[in-house]
C-alpha cells in the first residue's frame, strides 16, 4: 500500500491569504485614490484602517488551520503571505502617485486642445470644449489659463507640487474666447468676471488700443447694453478666478493708464461708481481731464469741495512724482496748472495726508533730485505749484537740492583775487 502524502492545503492556502487581500487593497486603493482629487490625509487614513484590518486577518486563517489539526502549517504560510502585505505598502504610493499624474498629463492634454481651438475662432466649438474641460473650469479660471495663468495642479502629497500653466495666447484670441462666453449660458457675473480676467491681461500687456471693443463686450453682458449711464464695476461672482481677480477694475485702469484710461472710460459710456472718484482723481494727469471729470460727473468737484481727505489725496498723488514729471515734461506749466485747479477746487490744499503735508512732500522730492541746471520754465512752474501748495508766507522746510560748483580753473577770472599771485623767481647769484 503506498504511503500518503503530506497535506500541504492548509499551508498553500494560508500562503494565498495576504497576496490575495493585497492584490485586492491595491485595486481598491488605486481606484479610490488615485485621482486628482485625492487628498493625502485621506490615502493615510485608508492605510491605516486597512494595516488595523490586515492585523486582524490571520485570527480567522489560523482558527481554521487549528481546526483541520495544522496550526504551525497555517502560521507558516501567513508568515510568509505576508511579505506581500509589507511590499504592497510602497507599492500602492507607486500606482496611486502614477495614476493621479497621468491624470494630470491628461487634463494638461486637454486644456492644450482647448487653446488650439481658442486659436481656430469657432465660438461654438470654445463654449462646447471649456464646459468639458476637466475640473469643472469656471469661465474666468478657463480665460486666465488662456492668458498664461494656471491651470492644473499635481500635489505631489510629499513632496512640492507640479504646476502646469497655459499658453499665454494673444489679446486677439483672448477677446474671441470672451466672446464665446458672453454669447453663452452662462450668468451674468460669470460673464462679467471672465470680462475682468481679459482685463487684467490688457492692462498687464498695456493694450490700451483694445478697450474700446472690450467695453462693447461687457455692454452686452447689461440687461439695457445701450442705456446710458452703464456702470463698470466688480460683478458679485463668487466662483473660482484662477488667480486673476482683478476686484473693481476702475482702481487698476486709472493708476496704469491715468489720462488715457479716464478718457476711455467715459467715451465708452461708463458712469462713476460712489467708490471710483477717489481714484479717479488720483490718477489725474492735466487739468483738461479735470475739468472733462467736472463737466462729465459734477460730484467730482462737489466731493473735493465737501470732504478735507479727497483733495489732499489728489493732491499727494501728483506730489509722489511731481519732480520727476517736471523734469521730463516740455511744458511745465502744465503740471503747475493741474495743481492751481485741484488746490482751488479743494477745501484745504495745505492739510497734512498721512502726517506729511503735499508741501513738505513737495520740497522733498525736490531736494532729491539730481543736481541740475533747471530751465527757467521749470523753475516758474515749481514756484507756482509750492505757491498752490503751502501756506502763504510759509518757507522751505528743507533746502533745495545745490547746484553744482563749478571748477576753480573755470570760475576764476583773471585778475581774481582768489587767484594766487605769481611766484617771483629767486635770483641768481
Amino acid at each position: 500500500m503506498p504511503a500518503a502524502r503530506s497535506d500541504w492545503r492548509v499551508f498553500w492556502y494560508s500562503l494565498a491569504v495576504y497576496p490575495i487581500a493585497a492584490a485586492l487593497w491595491l485595486l481598491w486603493i488605486t481606484l479610490t485614490y488615485g485621482t486628482a482629487e485625492a487628498e493625502v490625509f485621506d490615502y493615510v487614513d485608508a492605510v491605516l484602517v486597512s494595516l488595523a484590518v490586515a492585523a486582524a486577518l490571520p485570527v480567522p486563517v489560523l482558527i481554521w488551520g487549528a481546526y483541520m489539526r495544522k496550526p504551525l502549517q497555517a502560521l507558516a504560510g501567513l508568515a510568509f503571505g505576508a511579505i506581500a502585505a509589507v511590499i504592497a505598502l510602497p507599492l500602492s504610493m507607486e500606482l496611486v502617485g502614477s495614476r493621479r499624474y497621468g491624470q494630470f498629463e491628461h487634463d494638461k492634454a486637454q486644456f492644450a486642445a482647448f487653446e488650439q481651438t481658442v486659436r481656430g475662432g469657432d465660438r461654438a466649438r470654445i463654449r462646447a470644449q471649456l464646459r468639458a474641460l476637466p475640473g469643472g473650469f469656471s469661465a474666468p479660471r478657463a480665460l486666465c489659463g488662456l492668458g498664461g495663468g494656471a491651470t492644473y495642479t499635481f500635489e505631489r502629497w510629499l513632496w512640492f507640487n507640479d504646476h502646469a500653466y497655459g499658453e499665454a495666447l494673444p489679446s486677439k484670441d483672448l477677446h474671441t474666447a470672451a466672446t464665446a462666453v458672453v454669447e453663452g449660458d452662462w450668468p451674468r457675473a460669470e460673464k462679467q468676471a471672465a470680462l475682468l480676467t481679459v482685463l487684467r491681461y490688457l492692462l498687464d500687456r498695456e493694450e490700451t488700443a483694445r478697450f474700446p471693443a472690450w467695453a462693447r463686450l461687457w455692454r452686452a453682458t447689461l440687461e439695457q447694453p445701450d442705456a446710458p449711464g452703464a456702470m463698470l464695476t466688480a460683478p458679485d461672482f463668487e466662483g473660482d478666478y484662477g488667480g486673476c481677480d482683478l476686484g473693481d477694475p476702475a482702481g487698476p485702469v486709472f493708476r496704469r493708464w491715468h489720462d488715457e484710461g479716464l478718457r476711455m472710460w467715459m467715451q465708452a459710456g461708463f458712469v462713476f461708481a460712489d467708490d471710483q472718484h477717489r481714484p479717479a482723481l488720483r490718477a489725474v494727469r492735466s487739468k483738461a481731464m479735470l475739468d472733462a471729470l467736472f463737466a462729465a460727473d459734477p460730484t467730482f468737484a462737489k466731493l473735493l469741495g465737501d470732504e478735507h481727505y479727497l483733495g489732499q489725496e489728489a493732491l499727494s498723488a501728483q506730489v509722489d512724482e511731481l519732480s520727476a514729471r517736471l523734469d521730463r515734461s516740455e511744458h511745465p506749466g502744465e503740471l503747475a496748472d493741474l495743481v492751481e485747479a485741484l488746490a482751488k477746487a479743494s477745501v484745504d490744499p495745505t492739510r497734512s495726508v498721512s502726517g506729511v503735508s503735499p508741501c513738505r512732500r513737495f520740497d522733498q522730492t525736490e531736494a532729491q533730485r539730481d543736481t541740475i541746471k533747471d530751465a527757467p520754465q521749470r523753475r516758474a512752474a515749481a514756484e507756482r505749484i509750492r505757491t498752490a501748495l503751502c501756506p502763504a508766507g510759509s518757507k522751505r522746510s528743507i533746502a533745495p537740492a545745490r547746484q553744482p560748483e563749478a571748477k576753480a580753473e573755470s570760475a576764476a577770472t583773471p585778475g581774481d583775487a582768489t587767484q594766487p599771485a605769481p611766484t617771483q623767481p629767486a635770483p641768481q647769484p
